[in-house]
């Protein structure tokens, strides 16, 4: 005849080894969440604190796309320089990137100039392959909105998911950054705990 208290012992044994291990599963999938970077450039510094509040809301890595030969610093000096640049169609050499394989979603963040992106991002986007990778795509500018650039990442990463552009008003510096918790949101990026 069988123990009823061993049989309830041993019941209740398992059940806990099942829910440890059911712990251990959960605890090893919330370690390894999608990999994300936030890739930008930013010439005021309004599309930097676009990218780095997206970096506290998410805990993401972050890295800045910079050209060889940096714009000046004076707005008139970089219209000119910008405006040949776009109209010739110009590939500004820019800095090493860190390898992007490892991540799963690249966030990409720029400000529009004259209505489009800067030309160091064609030459991010034109030399760089983001086949099967999830795209977040946000821009600053002073009223343009997104420009044409949604449109133009989608043509130049076909292979990739690009999610709906997010666009903030970034004339003179990015006045409201709480709007950046609702684009992740809507696009279903993970927040880190606690913010």
């Amino acid at each position: 005849m069988t123990n009823p208290a061993f049989t309830r012992r041993a019941c209740l044994r398992a059940l806990s080894g099942l829910l440890a291990a059911a712990a251990v599963s959960r605890a090893a999938h919330a370690a390894d969440p999608k990999k994300m970077i936030v890739l930008y450039f930013s010439w005021s510094g309004s599309t930097q604190k676009v990218a780095e509040e997206i970096q506290r809301l998410t805990g993401c890595d972050i890295a800045r796309i910079e050209t060889v030969t940096p714009y000046p610093r004076d707005y008139s000096e970089t219209v000119r320089i910008a405006v040949p640049e776009r109209e010739g169609k110009a590939r500004p050499p820019i800095k090493p990137l860190p390898d992007l394989s490892s991540y799963d979603v690249i966030a990409i963040g720029h400000p529009i100039w004259g209505g489009q992106m800067p030309m160091a991002l064609y030459t991010f986007l034109e030399n760089t392959d983001l086949s099967g990778k999830t795209i977040f795509h946000f821009s600053t500018s002073g009223g343009s909105g997104l420009g044409d650039s949604q449109q133009e990442i989608a043509r130049l990463e076909p292979n990739a998911k690009l999610l709906p552009g997010h666009t903030v008003y970034g004339w003179g510096g990015v006045r409201d950054l709480s709007v950046v918790r609702g684009w992740l949101e809507a696009d279903g990026i993970a927040l880190k705990s606690g913010v």
